[in-house]
């Protein structure tokens, strides 16, 4: 009965025991362990395995035991290619991958290069052409570009000669922020060039000004004299003109500005653009706004019926300004001409709004003044108001054209005014 045991395995399984046996041993211990229980029954039960039943029955599971070793070797060899395929893949993958990552570093590095290079290329233009342009305008180039290595790499601080803004404006154009390096590379090099050899020649001119001590740059006044001199702008459009023309009454030492119509007003619109060209003195100076220009004539006739309404126009009955006798305040017996001094201080706001006419009225009323009225850019004074003034005047013009700017006639005539009143600087 061994014997035919023995037979089958070596005939049914021999192959598969001698196929796993090297890679299975789990399965070559199985069929030791199935060998070993068969002698063991052999010994204690030979009657039962003597039975054709059992015997068949042996056989049969042996088979089945068989067919499952087989199929597990096949499983397990299939598994194993497919790692080994899985781990061949994988190391052709990350040798990829790494070359792949290698050139890409490569590649970086490559342009990282190549754009320093442009950059050292268009820093050495830029430099080059302001440096030109620098010439031209009579600054030495050298020094300047000295001065702003030293004022980095040392501590001496900004060169006096060209000062902090200037040295500042040089650096921000030849080595800009991050920031601003891409715009300045999309525009023309002579342009831009130009441009901050215009603002650095402005930013040394304004540095020396300021460190001239015999040269006056800042409002030091506390006090400002007020004269019966008040302006009258009727419908102006600029809110330049009209900045412009408060900073000069301001000078004058008018007592207020009276708008009306469009006239941009520091309580109205425009104000900020207004505020520009006035540089504070829209704040010194008392103001008042009518929504028209009769309106305005009416409440001066009222409110000061001392003052003498004077138009500026080019019309045919219209005087030179300086042969018209302005009426003017009183002169004292010592010669000083009769004034207000009125206390200021920088950045208050003196007129707070619309002029008071009780006080106007009560101090300025009797007092002999002048209201000059300025007419609109284009049509000038209104029409239907020339014949209620007492009197006209005008510039007279050399050249071809038949009329000077507004702003700029405002401060001719008031200085001739102020001059004839006797008005001195002391």
């Amino acid at each position: 009965m061994l014997l035919q045991v023995i037979t089958s395995i070596l005939i049914m399984g021999g192959n598969a025991f001698v196929c796993s046996f090297p890679r299975h041993r789990k399965s070559y211990t199985a069929i030791q362990y199935l060998l070993t229980r068969h002698n063991h029954h052999r010994q204690q039960h030979c009657h039962v395995l003597r039975s054709p039943t059992h015997h068949y029955q042996s056989q049969a599971n042996f088979i089945r035991i068989n067919d499952h070793l087989q199929q597990h070797a096949r499983s397990h060899y299939t598994h194993t290619t497919t790692r080994l395929r899985g781990m061949k893949t994988n190391n052709a993958y990350n040798d990829a991958s790494t070359s792949t990552s290698t050139t890409d570093a490569t590649t970086i590095n490559n342009n990282t290069h190549d754009q320093r290079i442009e950059q050292d290329c268009a820093r050495e233009k830029r430099r080059e052409r302001l440096h030109h342009q620098l010439s031209e305008r009579g600054i030495n180039a050298t020094t300047l570009s000295n001065a702003a290595h030293r004022a980095v790499t040392t501590t001496e601080g900004f060169d006096p000669q060209f000062g902090k803004s200037a040295i500042k404006a040089y650096r921000s154009y030849i080595d800009p922020k991050p920031s601003k390096l891409e715009s300045i590379l999309r525009e023309n090099v002579d342009v831009s060039s130009n441009r901050y050899a215009r603002q650095i020649d402005f930013l040394s001119k304004k540095h020396r000004s300021r460190e001239a001590e015999w040269v006056r740059h800042i409002d030091t006044s506390t006090h400002r004299r007020t004269f019966p001199l008040l302006l009258v702008l009727d419908n102006l459009r600029s809110a330049a003109n009209v900045g412009s023309i408060y900073r000069s009454a301001e000078a004058c030492g008018c007592t207020m500005v009276v708008t009306t119509g469009i006239t941009p007003h520091p309580y109205g619109n425009g104000a900020e653009k207004l505020a520009k060209s006035a540089l504070g003195a829209e704040r010194m100076v008392g103001t008042r706004h009518f929504t028209t220009t009769m309106g305005a004539l009416e409440y001066l006739r009222e409110c000061w019926p001392g003052l003498c309404l004077v138009g500026m126009e080019t019309t045919e009955r219209s005087r030179v300004y300086t042969e018209f006798a302005y009426p003017g305040p009183i002169v004292l017996e010592d010669g000083e001409v009769e004034s207000t001094t009125t206390e200021i201080s920088t950045g208050e706001d003196f007129s707070g709004g619309d002029y008071d006419d009780s006080s106007s009225s009560s101090s300025s009323s009797s007092s002999r003044g002048v209201a000059l009225f300025l007419g609109n850019e284009v049509s000038g004074v209104d029409t239907e108001i020339m014949p209620l003034l007492d009197e006209v005047v005008e510039i007279p013009m050399f050249g071809k054209k038949n009329s000077l700017n507004v702003a700029a006639c405002a401060p001719v005539v008031m200085y001739e005014i102020l001059r004839q009143w006797g008005v001195s600087s002391s």
